[in-house]
């Protein structure tokens, strides 16, 4: 019997915040409210990664082990600034596929950019 890889946990999070954050102080900021609440241990556990996040409607896929799932959990809510900004994540849903994630939520897949 073939050995399964890794299992994964998809997290669709929305921020709530006056400004409007880049992606890049997105995934700083959930980095570090993880490396603080669990240290560079956890950071390695739960191998976080942005999927994808879109500026305008401000909504984040982000990826995570599925042991870990609450750990994430604990560290996207513990964010209350980003980028110096009060801010708010809110956890929309779960699920262990993107696809199946994307149509819960209603979201359309990103369109690839044509490459010359």
């Amino acid at each position: 019997m073939p050995v399964r890889g890794i299992r994964r946990r998809y997290l669709l999070f929305n921020v709530s915040t006056e400004s409007t954050p880049p992606e890049k102080a997105i995934w700083e900021t959930l980095r570090d409210s993880i490396l603080t609440l669990y240290g560079s241990k956890g950071l390695s556990l739960i191998d976080p990664n942005l999927i994808e996040y879109n500026v305008e409607t401000r909504n984040g896929i982000v990826r995570c082990t599925h042991d870990t799932e609450r750990f994430l959990r604990a560290s996207l809510a513990s964010i209350v600034n980003i980028s110096c900004t009060p801010a708010a994540v809110r956890i929309q849903r779960t699920s262990g596929t993107i696809k199946a994630l994307r149509k819960k939520a209603g979201i359309e897949k990103p369109k690839k950019e044509a490459r010359s």
